[in-house]
Formats: C-alpha cells, sequence, structure tokens
C-alpha cells in the first residue's frame, strides 16, 4: 500500500511540476512569435548605405533618434543590446512618418492644392458664426443644477400650456373657435419670456459717485443732481413702430384694483391706472423731491372731472401735489371707495410724499405739509420790507407769474398728447376746447368777492397773499441764485421762517420707503454706499447712491398695449397684431438709449477722467461683449507681422547683398501663413461642430494658437539644414521620420491639455478650450502633411542653388551662392565623382547663428592628415596663409566674442553646458528651483478666489466702470427662495414654509428688521385676511351672523342701524367659498385665518384669487379673473396650484468672493435639506448665478489636473514605451503647474475658473519643454553627463525659439482692452513659459545627469558611446565596391576643434605643423573617424573573425591612401571652400584666392 501511495504522489508533482513548465513554455512561445511578428513588419527595411557618411556619424551617437530599424537589427545581431518595445514603437512611427514623408516629397504640388481646397472648405462653415454675448449662457453649465433652476419657470410654462391644450381638446370636438384659440395660446408658449436669464433680469440700475473720491454727497447738491437724472430718465423717449415711446410705457407698474361695473367706479379705475407709477428703488424716496420722477408726465388732466376732486389744484393730477387720503375723502360721498381705500391703508400710501421733508425746501413746489416747508409768504414779507428800503438803483424786481401764466404755457408734444386724451377721456365736447380755455376754467380767482364783509386785516392778508402768490415764484427763484443774501433781510429772531434742512443722514439711516410704506422699503446697503457712521449709529458720510427701477417683461408690455382701454392710446400700433417681440424691441430700444444718453450725461467727463453717473441695463453688459467680441483685425495683423518677421529672422542666412541659398526665410513665412490658415480653418471646424465665439475665441484663440502651432514649425526647419547635409535622397522622407514622433507627443499632450480643460462647467470656457483644441489639431495636420510640401518645394531651390526669397523671378536675380558654386567645381573635376558632403556630425538639429558651419563642428578627416595632405610643407604659401591670419585675428577676437555671448549656439557650447557639467552648477540649480517649488507651494496656500465682474469687461469702459462703482460701494443682492410647485401644497405646509424663512434668516448675511427677513406675499395676504376677519368678528360681536342669507343680514343689519361695509360683504363670500363649493351653512368654519397666522387650508386658493389683484408676487399660474359686487352670492373662483413663486430675502456684506461663495453654501444647505424632506426648493440671484461654480471649482481643478497629467503619463508611456522618463516628464510638468499656481497666488492672480483652464493647459503646454529634452536624452549614448551634454545639444535651440515663439504669439494680448485677457492669459502665460524654459533646461537635464533613465540601446563592443551601423545588405553582395564606396573620405572638409584653440590651430595648419595644439581633440576625432570608417566597411565586425577583420583594415588603408593622392591633386579647387568653413570671413577668402594663384603660378 505504501508503495502504491507514493507513485500516486509522485505522478501528482510530476504534473504540477509539468504545467509551469507548459505555462511558461507558452509565454516564450507567444513571446519569440510577437517579436517574430515585429520583426517582419519593422525590422530590415532601413539600409544604411541610403545616407551619408555625415548621417551614418549621427547614428553612432544618435541611434534611435535616426532609425529605430537598425538599431533593432544590431540587436538582433548580438551587437547591443536595448528596449524592444520602446524601438518596435519608434519604428513603427518612424515607418509611418518616412512613407508620409516618401509621399509628400513625391507629389508635393497636388498636396498642395489639395490641401488648400480643404482649408477652404472648412472656412466656409465661418459664414455660421454666432457670437454668444449672453453672460449667463456664457458662465452657466448648460444642463447643470443652476441651469435647470433657471428654466424652471419656462419649462413648467410649456408644460402647463400644452396640459390646457390637450384638456381642452378634450372638451372641445374640433370647433373653429378652438382652432384659433389653439392658435393663439401656441404663440403664447412660443414667446415665454426669458427675463430671468440675462444679467440683472428686469433691473435697470443708476449709479452716482463723487466727482472726487472720499466727497461726502451728503449735501442738497448731490441729491438734487440725482434727482434731475432721475426725472431726465423718466422722460426719456424713443420712436419705435411709429409711436413714441417712453419709461412709464415699459416700466413694471402694480396692478390697478379692480372696481365694480358702475360709470364712476370706472372712471376711478381708469384714472388710478394712469397714475399708478413705475416702481423705483431710490435714496430720495425719504424725500418729497422721490415724488418727482414718478410722474405722470405731464400733469394728469381730469377735465370736467376735476369739479368732482376738489383736492387736486387746478384739476392737475401729480404725485408732487397728490396726497391719497385727501383725495379719496373727497370723492368718498359720491362713490364707494371702500375697497380701494383699504387697499391704500394695507399698502400704506397715506399722504404719499406729501409729509416727508424736502430737499432742498426753497423749492417752489415743495408742499405745506412738508416738515421742513418753507414759509415764502412771510418770508416774501421780510424782503418786501427789506427791498422797499432799498435805494432805488438797488432794489430788486420781481417778475409777476400768475397761475394762469403757468398752465398755459407752451406744452410739449408729449403734454398736448396726453391732454387731448385726458380731454377725450373726460369730456364730449373736448374736440371744441383749447389748453387756453382749460386755464380759463381752472382760473379761480374770486374778483367778485364783497369786500365790503372783510376787515381791514383779514383785506391785508389777502391782499399780501394775491401779491405772494403773483410773486412767490419769482421770489423762490431769486433766493435760489442768491442763497447768501437770505440773512440780508431775515434775523437770527426769524429761525422759524429760515430754511430748514434736513439731516441728510439720518433720513437715509436704516433706508427708505416707497409710496406704499407698508410694502415698499428699501434697504439702506440697497441705496447708500461708502458709509461712514456718527456715534450714535446715524449716516454721516456716504460716496455713492444708488437708484434701480425695473422694466417689464414682454409679455407684461404685450398685455399692457393690447388690452389698453383708452382707444386713444398708441393708436399707430395694431393691437390685435401686436407681439412680444414687439414689446421686447421696443424695451430694448429704450434700454440702449437709456445707457447710451447717461453715458454722455453732462455730469460725465471722461476726457477728464470723471465719471459721475453710472448706468447699467439689462442689454448693457450683452452688447458691450458684443462689441468687444469681434475680432480686432488690426491688433491680429500686427501679432502676425510680428510673428512673421521673428520667424524669418531666425532662419536669415546672408551672403554678399542676398540671402544664401541655405536661408530658409521664406519656408518659415510660408510657415507662419499655413498655420494661420490653418487656424482659420480650425474656427470653421467649430462653427460647424456647434461651438459658439466668445470674447475668448476673438481675444484670445488667434495668438495663443499661434504661438503654440509655430514651436513645431521651428522644429522641423531646426532639422532641415541637418537632414539636407546628412542624406542624398528622400530628405523630406528622413526629416519626417526623425521629427514628426517629437511634434506628435507634444502637440498629442497640448491638444489633450485643452480638451481636459472641457470638464471645468463653464461654457465660455468649454468653448474656448474645444475651440483651441480644434485649431492646435488642425495646425498639426498641416505642420505634418501639408508644410513637408512646402518643404519639398524649397529642397529643389536649395538643390539647384538658388537664393531664398526670390519667389521664382530669377531672369534678374539669378545667383548661385559660393557653397553651390564650389559643389559644381568638384563636380566637374575629371576625378570628382565623389560630390561634396558638407560636414554635420554637430549633435544639433540647426545652425542658428551664421550661414557658415559653426565653429565647433567636427569632422570626419583628421585635422593632422588633412594638414600633411593638402597644404604641404611649402614655406612660400605657408608665409602668406600666416601673414593673413594674422592680420584677420582681431576681426576673429569680435567673431568669437560675437559667436560665444550673441548667438544661441555659441552662449549654449562656450557658457552653459560646460557651466552646467560643474556639481556646484548642479547644486545651485536643484537649490534654486527646490525653492521654486516651495514659493510655488506658499503661494498656492495663500491664493483666493474670485473673478472681479469688472475684469470681465474690457478697461475704461462704462459698464466696467459701473460694475467697480457698484463693488466698491455696494455689497447689496437680492435673492429668491422658490418653492418648486406642484410638489409643494401652500395650503397645507404653510407652517414649513415659514420654518424655512426662519432658518435662512439666521445667515449673518441676511438683512432683517427686527429679527424678521423681508416680508412676502403672504405675508401681505395674511394681513389682509386679518382686516376682513377683523369686519367679520365686528359684525358677529353686534348679531350679525355671516352664515345668514344675504336677506336675513340686510334685514338684522337695518334692525340695529349698523352698515356693513363692502369688506364684510367680501369676507363673507370668501368664508362660504371652500374650493369648488360655496356652503354659507351654520356648520361653516367662522375664521379665514386662525391666531397662529396659519389661513384656512380649505379655502386657501379661493382667497388667493381674491387677493391676487393686491399681490406684489410673480405667481404662476396667475389666478382667474373675478370681479367683486357685493349684492351676488357665488363662489370666488379657485385659484390652480402655485408652481412658481418667489420669496424675497436681501443679502448684505458680499463683498468679496468668499463671503459670497460662504453665503452661498449656507443658502444651498438650507433648501437641500428641505428639498430632501419633500418640500422642493431652490434659491435664485445674481450671487448664485455667477458665483456658485466656485462650490465645485477645486474638485473640478483637481480632477482635470489628474486627468491631464495621467494622460500625459499614458501617451508618452505608450509612445515612447519608458515608464521611467514618462514619469520624470509628469514629475516636471506637475512641478512647473504648483510654481505657475504659486506665482499666482504670490502675485494677486486670483483662483477663479479662468485661471483653472491655465493651470490645466500648463501641464499639456509643459510638455513643450520637456518632452524634447527627454527624447533626446533616451536616444544618445555614452554616460549619463554625456548624454545630457547631447540632448541640451540638440534641443536647447528649438526649445528657446519655441517658447520665445510663444510668448510673441501671446505679447499681443498685453493691448487687449480686456482686463481679464492681461491679467490671466498674458501675464500668466508669460510667467508659464518662464517657468517651462527654467525647468525643461536647467532642471531637468540636471536631474537626467543624475537618475535619467537608461538609453534606448545599448552597444556590447566598446564604451558603450558609439553603435556602428548594421551590415549593409547591398554591402553583403557586392562587398569590394560597395565597401570601397562606404569607406571614402569626404578630403573636402577639415575638423574644427573647440573655437577656444580654432586661433592657433588654425595657424598651425596653415604652416604645416603635424601636431595639433590640442591633440586629444584631434585623437578623438581620429578615432571617431576611425571607428566610422570601420563599422561602414564591416558593420558586424563584432561577429567577424579577427582573419576577416585584418584583411578588411588593409583593404581600407590602400584605399586611404588612393584618396590622399587625390586629394593633393584638387586642393586647389576646394581650398576657398575649406578656407571659408574653418573661418567665416569672405575678406579672407577674397585673400586666400589670390594667394592660391600666386601658389599656382609658382
Amino acid at each position: 500500500m505504501i508503495p502504491s501511495t507514493t507513485k500516486v504522489h509522485s505522478s501528482t508533482n510530476e504534473q504540477q511540476h509539468q504545467q509551469p513548465s507548459f505555462m511558461t513554455t507558452m509565454s516564450i512561445t507567444t513571446t519569440v512569435f510577437g517579436l517574430l511578428f515585429f520583426d517582419n513588419l519593422l525590422v530590415g527595411k532601413s539600409d544604411p548605405s541610403d545616407f551619408s557618411k555625415a548621417w551614418r556619424k549621427k547614428f553612432s551617437k544618435h541611434p534611435s533618434w535616426c532609425d529605430a530599424d537598425m538599431c533593432l537589427q544590431q540587436i538582433n545581431s548580438d551587437n547591443a543590446y536595448g528596449n524592444r518595445l520602446a524601438l518596435y514603437s519608434r519604428a513603427l512611427f518612424q515607418k509611418a512618418l518616412f512613407h508620409l514623408g516618401e509621399f509628400v516629397q513625391k507629389w508635393p504640388k497636388s498636396i498642395i492644392v489639395l490641401g488648400i481646397i480643404v482649408l477652404l472648405i472648412c472656412c466656409y462653415w465661418l459664414k455660421d458664426v454666432k457670437i454668444e454675448t449672453d453672460l449667463v449662457k456664457l458662465w452657466v453649465e448648460q444642463g447643470g443644477r443652476l441651469d435647470e433652476e433657471m428654466a424652471f419657470l419656462p419649462k413648467s410654462k410649456e408644460k402647463y400650456y400644452l396640459q390646457k391644450q390637450l384638456k381642452e381638446e378634450k372638451q372641445i370636438n374640433g370647433t373653429e373657435e378652438h382652432r384659433k384659440n389653439k392658435k393663439r395660446e401656441a404663440v403664447r408658449v412660443s414667446e415665454i419670456p426669458t427675463d430671468s436669464a440675462n444679467f440683472g433680469g428686469g433691473f435697470q440700475v443708476v449709479i452716482q459717485t463723487p466727482e472726487h473720491p472720499n466727497m461726502n454727497m451728503l449735501t442738497r447738491e448731490a441729491l438734487i443732481k440725482h434727482v434731475n437724472i432721475l426725472e431726465q430718465i423718466a422722460n426719456y423717449s424713443v420712436e419705435v413702430f411709429g409711436e413714441t415711446w417712453y419709461l412709464s410705457d415699459i416700466c413694471f407698474k402694480p396692478p390697478p384694483p379692480t372696481a365694480s361695473k358702475d360709470v364712476l367706479s370706472q372712471l376711478i379705475e381708469e384714472i388710478m391706472a394712469q397714475i399708478i407709477p413705475c416702481v423705483w428703488i431710490t435714496p430720495i424716496d425719504c424725500f418729497w423731491e422721490g415724488s418727482k420722477p414718478l410722474g405722470p408726465f405731464p400733469p394728469l388732466d381730469l377735465g370736467p372731472a376735476a369739479q368732482f376732486v376738489p383736492s387736486v389744484s387746478n384739476g392737475l393730477l401729480s404725485w408732487k401735489t397728490l396726497n391719497p387720503e385727501k383725495l379719496l375723502n373727497s370723492v368718498r360721498s359720491l362713490i364707494d371707495v371702500t375697497m380701494v381705500s383699504d387697499l391704500f391703508e394695507r399698502a400704506g400710501i397715506g399722504a404719499a410724499y406729501q409729509d416727508r421733508p424736502c430737499i432742498d425746501p426753497l423749492d417752489p413746489d415743495c408742499p405745506n405739509s412738508a416738515p421742513n416747508y418753507f414759509d415764502r409768504c412771510q418770508a416774501y414779507a421780510k424782503f418786501k420790507e427789506w427791498n422797499n428800503a432799498l435805494p432805488e438803483q438797488n432794489k430788486i424786481k420781481l417778475e409777476q407769474i400768475s397761475k394762469k401764466e403757468e398752465i398755459s404755457k407752451p406744452l410739449r408734444k408729449r403734454e398736448v398728447t396726453a391732454t387731448n386724451n385726458s380731454l377725450n377721456l373726460f369730456s364730449n365736447t373736448s374736440n371744441n376746447s383749447t389748453t387756453d380755455d382749460l386755464a380759463d376754467y381752472y382760473d379761480n380767482n374770486d374778483d367778485d368777492k364783497s369786500e365790503t364783509t372783510e376787515s381791514p386785516e383779514k383785506k391785508l392778508q389777502r391782499q399780501m397773499l394775491e401779491e405772494c402768490n403773483k410773486y412767490g415764484i419769482s421770489f423762490m427763484k431769486w433766493i435760489n441764485e442768491n442763497r447768501t443774501r437770505l440773512m440780508e433781510f431775515l434775523s437770527e429772531s426769524d429761525k422759524l421762517i429760515l430754511p430748514q434742512y434736513p439731516n441728510y443722514g439720518e433720513q437715509l439711516t436704516g433706508g427708505c420707503k416707497g409710496f406704499g410704506k407698508n410694502i415698499m422699503h428699501w434697504p439702506e446697503d440697497l441705496i447708500v454706499g461708502g458709509i461712514e457712521r456718527d456715534s450714535n449709529g446715524f449716516i454721516r458720510h456716504a460716496e455713492g447712491f444708488q437708484t434701480v427701477f425695473l422694466v417689464a417683461s414682454a409679455g407684461d408690455v404685450q398685455h399692457r398695449i393690447s388690452h389698453a382701454k383708452s382707444p386713444n392710446y398708441k393708436t399707430k400700433i395694431d393691437k390685435n397684431h401686436f407681439t412680444t417681440t414687439h414689446a421686447s424691441v421696443i424695451i430694448q430700444t429704450w434700454q440702449r438709449s437709456f445707457t447710451k444718453r447717461l453715458y454722455e450725461h453732462e455730469l460725465n467727463r471722461p476726457s477728464e477722467g470723471i465719471r459721475v453717473v453710472h448706468p447699467l441695463a439689462s442689454t448693457s453688459i450683452s452688447e458691450m461683449l458684443e462689441q468687444f467680441s469681434e475680432f480686432q483685425f488690426g491688433t491680429i495683423f500686427i501679432g502676425y507681422i510680428l510673428m512673421i518677421i521673428y520667424a524669418g529672422w531666425s532662419q536669415l542666412q546672408w551672403d554678399g547683398f542676398w540671402f544664401s541659398s541655405r536661408s530658409s526665410c521664406l519656408l518659415a513665412v510660408v510657415g507662419v501663413l499655413m498655420i494661420t490658415f490653418a487656424s482659420v480653418a480650425g474656427l470653421g471646424v467649430a462653427t460647424a461642430m456647434g461651438i459658439n465665439f466668445n470674447a475668448a475665441t476673438t481675444q484670445i484663440v488667434p495668438f495663443l494658437t499661434l504661438g503654440l502651432g509655430i514651436d513645431d514649425m521651428f522644429l522641423l526647419l531646426h532639422n532641415y539644414n541637418d537632414v539636407l547635409e546628412a542624406v542624398k535622397e528622400k530628405e523630406v522622407a528622413v526629416l519626417l521620420k526623425e521629427t514628426g514622433m517629437s511634434i506628435l507627443i507634444t502637440s498629442i499632450n497640448n491638444i489633450l491639455a485643452f480638451i481636459t480643460g472641457c470638464i471645468l462647467p463653464i461654457p465660455a470656457l468649454r468653448s474656448f478650450c474645444g475651440q483651441t483644441a480644434i485649431l492646435l489639431t488642425s495646425n498639426v495636420l498641416c505642420i505634418i502633411m501639408l508644410y513637408p510640401a512646402f518643404i519639398a518645394l524649397d529642397l529643389k531651390r536649395r538643390k539647384a542653388g538658388y537664393r531664398d526669397m526670390l519667389c521664382g523671378v530669377d531672369y534678374c536675380y539669378r545667383f548661385v551662392s559660393s557653397a553651390a558654386s564650389a559643389k559644381q567645381i568638384v563636380e566637374q573635376h575629371p576625378s570628382g565623382k565623389r560630390k561634396l558632403e558638407e560636414s554635420s556630425s554637430r549633435n544639433q538639429l540647426v545652425k542658428t547663428d551664421s550661414d557658415s558651419p559653426s565653429l565647433n563642428n567636427q569632422s570626419e578627416i583628421d585635422l593632422q592628415q588633412m594638414s600633411e595632405s593638402v597644404f604641404g610643407t611649402g614655406p612660400a604659401l605657408k608665409t602668406k596663409l600666416q601673414l593673413n591670419c594674422e592680420q584677420t585675428e582681431n576681426n576673429f577676437n569680435v567673431k568669437k566674442f560675437v559667436n560665444k555671448w550673441l548667438t544661441l549656439n555659441g552662449f549654449l557650447h562656450e557658457v552653459y553646458i560646460p557651466t552646467l557639467r560643474k556639481p556646484i552648477a548642479k547644486a545651485t540649480i536643484l537649490f534654486c528651483c527646490s525653492s521654486m517649488f516651495l514659493f510655488g507651494c506658499i503661494g498656492l496656500y495663500q491664493s483666493k478666489i474670485g473673478l472681479e465682474l469688472a475684469d470681465v469687461l474690457p478697461e475704461d469702459t462704462a459698464p466696467a466702470a459701473f460694475l467697480k462703482a457698484r463693488e466698491k460701494y455696494f455689497s447689496f443682492y437680492p435673492m429668491f427662495i422658490v418653492p418648486m410647485g406642484p410638489g409643494v401644497d401652500y395650503s397645507r405646509q404653510q407652517r414649513k414654509l415659514e420654518q424655512l424663512r426662519a432658518d435662512i434668516a439666521q445667515s449673518e448675511f441676511v438683512i432683517k428688521a427686527d429679527g424678521k427677513p423681508e416680508a412676502y406675499w403672504m405675508i401681505f395676504m395674511r394681513s389682509w385676511l386679518h382686516a376682513l376677519q377683523a369686519h367679520l368678528d365686528k359684525a358677529r360681536r353686534v348679531g350679525i351672523q355671516p352664515t345668514d342669507t344675504l336677506t336675513q343680514i340686510a334685514a338684522s343689519s337695518l334692525a340695529i342701524n349698523y352698515t356693513l361695509v363692502d369688506d364684510f360683504y367680501l369676507a363673507r363670500r370668501l368664508l362660504c367659498s371652500r374650493g369648488e363649493e360655496y356652503n354659507c351653512s351654520n356648520k361653516l368654519q367662522t375664521r379665514l385665518i386662525d391666531s397662529e397666522d396659519i389661513i384656512d387650508s380649505a379655502g386657501f386658493y379661493n382667497y388667493l384669487t381674491a387677493w391676487y389683484y393686491v399681490s406684489q408676487a410673480g405667481f404662476f399660474p396667475t389666478p382667474p379673473g373675478w370681479r367683486f359686487v357685493p349684492s351676488e352670492e357665488g363662489v370666488v373662483p379657485q385659484a390652480e396650484p402655485l408652481i412658481y413663486s418667489q420669496i424675497p430675502f436681501y443679502m448684505n456684506g458680499l463683498t468679496e468672493t468668499p463671503a459670497i461663495v460662504q453665503m452661498i453654501k449656507e443658502i444651498r444647505a438650507i433648501c437641500d435639506r428641505y428639498t430632501a424632506d419633500g418640500f422642493p426648493v431652490y434659491p435664485t440671484g445674481i450671487p448664485f448665478t455667477f458665483w456658485e461654480q466656485y462650490l465645485q471649482l477645486t474638485f473640478y481643478l483637481f480632477v482635470s489636473i489628474l486627468t491631464i497629467a495621467t494622460a500625459v503619463l499614458l501617451v508618452i508611456s505608450v509612445i515612447i514605451f519608458n515608464p521611467w522618463a514618462a514619469a520624470m516628464v509628469a514629475i516636471i510638468v506637475v512641478s512647473m503647474t504648483v510654481e505657475l499656481a504659486g506665482f499666482m497666488g504670490l502675485f494677486g492672480v486670483k483662483m477663479n475658473p479662468i485661471s483653472a483652464v491655465t493651470l490645466i493647459t500648463a501641464v499639456g503646454i509643459g510638455v513643450e519643454f520637456t518632452a524634447h529634452v527627454v527624447l533626446a536624452f533616451l536616444t544618445s549614448l555614452g554616460t549619463r553627463d554625456e548624454r545630457m551634454v547631447s540632448c541640451l545639444d540638440h534641443m536647447f535651440v528649438p526649445v528657446i525659439h519655441g517658447g520665445l515663439s510663444t510668448l510673441l504669439g501671446i505679447v499681443m494680448l498685453a493691448f487687449s482692452e480686456f482686463d481679464f485677457v492681461v491679467k490671466y492669459f498674458f501675464v500668466v502665460m508669460s510667467a508659464l513659459v518662464i517657468i517651462g524654459l527654467i525647468n525643461g533646461l536647467a532642471l531637468l537635464p540636471v536631474l537626467l545627469s543624475l537618475i535619467g533613465p537608461p538609453c534606448e540601446i545599448t552597444p556590447f563592443d566598446g564604451d558603450g558611446t558609439q553603435l556602428a551601423c548594421p551590415l549593409s545588405k547591398r554591402h553583403s553582395s557586392s562587398n569590394s565596391s560597395n565597401s570601397g564606396r562606404s569607406s571614402v573620405v569626404n578630403p573636402f572638409m577639415i575638423a574644427l576643434p573647440p573655437d577656444s584653440d580654432i586661433k592657433k590651430q588654425k595657424v598651425d595648419v596653415l604652416n604645416g605643423h603635424k601636431t595639433s595644439q590640442n591633440p586629444n581633440n584631434n585623437a578623438a576625432s581620429c578615432s571617431s573617424s576611425s571607428s566610422t570608417s570601420s563599422s561602414e566597411a564591416s558593420p558586424n565586425s563584432s561577429s567577424s573573425s579577427p582573419t576577416s577583420r585584418s584583411s578588411e583594415n588593409k583593404r581600407q588603408n590602400e584605399e586611404k591612401e588612393q584618396q590622399q593622392q587625390t586629394t593633393i591633386h584638387n586642393y586647389h579647387e576646394s581650398l576657398s571652400t575649406l578656407y571659408e568653413a574653418s573661418t567665416n570671413t569672405s575678406g579672407a577668402e577674397e585673400n586666400i584666392n589670390e594667394k592660391m594663384k600666386t601658389q599656382n603660378n609658382t
């Protein structure tokens, strides 16, 4: 049994061991097949024989940068090892880019034509451009919570009307009348008012500020100026649709009370409809002068009806003289005005403005009921006595102005129209009346009064009064013009006669009340700003007055016009076809006129920097944004011209009197124009995708996309010259193969950064980021596909030797440059089958400082060997050349200084790289960058949130000045809580509604009166019901039962001689109305409202219908129409459950964004809690519209930065398959973002959605400064320090050009009229570029030299600093011929050592010295040359036998000796080119040519 068991276990163990082995085998098999697949697809497609020696030299230093395919070939040949995945990825990209470049170079003209056609098609969509100027639509996220709340009322209305139509369709079977009603109802639905979506809604605001800072405006002059401004506004008019429209035609007015059907009651109703004023919220409501803007203008002429209203002076009704209490008392005997009187009493209208103090008691119209009335008749008596005592020549003569003359003065057009209208209304004979007859009618002088019954004293008083009436107006005018002379006829004993000016600050303390004192209370902080108080708490200093008046919605104006009762009102308007569209045109036209006139007000003197009157209408900001959202073509043109100049200058190479053939100016200019065209086409694509333009589109996008798009062009141009020097054919294909991957990495990350910016829930910023991403995509496509076609055309020019910037006009300017001439000389030589190859073993993509080769160029030939083979030992030649070198020594020193300090290339090699390699420099950079990061963290911690609305508008404009004045002086904002019906049952949830108000009132920001917030509509409704209930209770106390019939009630009242008022009958009717039921039985509950202020829920909506006509609330749906007749029985119609209503709150202390955000958090928390409890409510108001985004700003910013940082990490990791390198890029980019955020915090740039977009995009833009450097580092060979030097040599100049071009692209933003563009884009983007250059060219190279990732490929042989090219396939088939060709050494190129020893080496070369002053450099050059030759002749030498390697070296030496003999034979033809390359001095070239001729003759 035991052996059996053991055997079983043994078998099991074998299976367990076999299973991992099988899995391992499968894994290895899969890997092998994968490698074979990629090898077959990507490896072996490149051959080194297709490239020049210079290219192969560059490959030995930067193998994977040049060709990943060859790197994989070397790995497969066991000559190197490396990151296969990275090389496969790079080979795949290089293969695709190579084929693309090959195709472009073959068909450049066709591609250009096709590209232009595609771009023109994209531009076609620009015809549909829409510039969004609605600030709410630009700022509020579509589909978000705030947008849904703002759309609640319109959607509710639409749903309500739709349900109503469906209900009617069921009840009515398709009659013609029903179809008409349906059509009319449909029109109404389509024109739902959306005023709440505009900035400020229907509020129009005027702010008055002092002429000079810190001036106290609590003066008579300042207040009178405010009164005059409001009077002017009330009289502003516009001509629209053939009619003249005033503010009174379009303003919001309380509805007039509904009267009974008798004639006199209807007359009273029509009068009240005309005198009910616009609602003004103004500081002058504390004074009698608050009545002046109310009108009506002109005063309403009662006509014949004036005889029934003796309290109205001269029959002219105006709020300046109106005393509503006296008016009602005077007509009470004629008609029953109980309901109107009760309405006035509940509203607190009382005497209106007649009992309020006058700002200026010397105003002739100041009523005698004013507390500080100036008795001008007593003063006139003193004045007359004093004036009569003056000499005749000094006496003051007053003008006699009678009331008749005052009344019959010429009337304006508006006054004549209004007078005729009132005559037509009140008199049947008005057509034969004139204004003079009217004046005579009211001339009530008692000339026929008997004088025999008067006592002498009364007669004297009457005569004095008549004289005062004649000269009183003239006397008051004289006093106003000579206020300082008042004390000349008044003494100290006449204090009661002296004018008494009120304490303005005391009157304004606590706010003011409108004409309805009980329902119109204007908080102090709403109307007075810049307040300072005295020890008693009264205002002693103020610097701003604010007045707000309301414009009605288009629907209200349409209803007002179409239902006007007077047939003479707006006779030129077809009232049957007057729509809300017409009303909207009228309102907006008047608003534009209002703002324009106040902008040009006489008190405003912009040329002197004085702006006193600041208006704002709901159309002001949208019009200003529309005006400044237009493309500033002049600014754009200047910016692009500057970019063209910079691009051309950076590629300029001069030769003699014109551009060199090696210059690329025209190509750079074409690149800028192409990017411009691509950006315009991108805007067309954005338009086709439905992205609207806004101020950011027109002010920022053109410059930002230019600055970012031009970077890739510079990278291509930098590598363009290098490729030309190193490649024989298919230059464009090689250019894209080497440079395209770097362009794709940076461009993809830039695009992803702006796409990530769309995460922020701000429509304007989403449009900006989306458009920028589309434009960058358009730019990169053109750079990759279209721009290489232009390069291909330029390549033909350069090969032909034509100078740059000729544009094909070569019959006059067809010159061949010296380089091309030398090339032709070599080609014409009998032994010159080998063409001139220009050296470019510099680890740099382009020359930037001169047309000649750089002084740092390394040769493919040993300097010592060239000196022996070319110059020989001829003493005459050496002496002459040495003399020439001594003569040009001074010029060389100057050029050396210029090259070192004034060119990027010289500064890089002579200063920057040597310094950066020192340990102390690395430590300094690490310390400085760590300090920058630390300060960034501190600044980020100290940063504040906020965005002033004034910053969103152009600087020095009137709307911006208004917003600045408001932010400085007024911290008041109205807010409303909106219960969301039908989820709220007002009748049964009254206690919950009151608890909600109490909870909100606990916020420190809510203004409270006696510990309670502002009253709302249900409070007024309760007060009204309490008054009605009082009548019921009073009747019951006298024995009259409300539950009896009307007959019984009339009998009971008659029996006890008790008069019942209309309010009793109204209260009884309401008591009997319960829903649809009318029940007055004895069992009926006899209380309308209980002692706890809870309205009877059964009759709540019936009571609402009766009370609605005095309501100030915005109800929807509105209760049904209803008229009260005391003698009628019947149910009061039940109102439908309310879907929408507003509960107002006044907020104060909202001066800064943190306070506003705190208030929003508090109110939102309360509303969310009640919504969760089944009582859905939401807040609304300007603070919630424009500041609620800050609640989630930190969250969205964190998510966006995390998203783009992850995207950068993934993109770089996937493309280069090197997480180490990707992590370093991500670390540097995040560090840059923190430093940028810290800069913003330290320099006062607040955190807001706009700056958040900049931070998010900074992550993507930061890749521009890091990815190029890291890619160059990964593709270099050597130690980390050597690779750091190599990557800087490759990428320092391109990155510098990219940063400078970005700065140049955005520099025009500094001249924008929008302050937020300058602050949040120009300043921040400029800081980003500077921070990016510091981190990308200083910190990143230091980190790479210390902890950089390994290279993508490492050779097995040597010191790891060079990798030979793989064995050519063609070389294998034809070894001898190809071997000779591949090992040819160019005899016309010399090695140039570092320019610290250049002068000495030139002298040594010319003197024929066999040893150089710098043997190390020469040795390195020799080593490099030998290594190159060896690698080219035998790429797989590492795997060859020693015998074959020795024979190969022997054959190469023989060929080299033959080449030296050929070199000596041809040195005369090549000497000029040789010397020009070593000195770059044209004057020296001429001297050398002369010396050459002399040597030849010798």
